[in-house]
């Protein structure tokens, strides 16, 4: 489930100017998924409670979720349901850092980048949203 990423559409859409360049996001995106896995493990390795299980639930479904929102944006092109997800991405990683929080407070820290990340490209999303409609 992997997609490619279209750099023409990126490139002739309007952006604003908050928008860093291209080659920041390969790079943010890599320390956030190392960062994402490494508490995913911490996570894994905890006692067995309830909680965990519903954590690793949670974890599944915004990763499942933020693989969509790729496909959203730049295969379907459509910035606006793409929006919508970011949104509801930004809620359960939330969620999520707050089950991780209630585990191993490592495992809950490391999701604070990809929190505040999400929360800048949610402002992004609406943005260029905002620009091209």
């Amino acid at each position: 489930m992997f997609y490619s990423y279209d750099e023409k559409f990126f490139d002739k859409i309007v952006k604003p100017s908050i928008t860093p360049p291209k080659s920041v996001f390969k790079y943010v995106w890599s320390v956030l998924f190392l960062l994402m896995f490494v508490s995913f493990i911490i996570v894994v390795l905890s006692p067995r409670i309830i909680i965990k299980y519903w954590a690793i639930l949670v974890f599944l479904v915004q990763l499942f979720v933020n693989l969509y929102w790729t496909k959203v944006f730049f295969i379907d092109h459509n910035i606006k349901k793409a929006f919508l997800i970011a949104i509801l991405l930004l809620i359960l990683v939330a969620i999520m850092a707050v089950l991780f929080l209630k585990l191993s407070l490592i495992a809950g820290i490391l999701q604070l980048p990809y929190l505040l990340w999400l929360g800048f490209a949610c402002v992004l999303n609406k943005l260029l949203l905002e620009l091209n409609t």
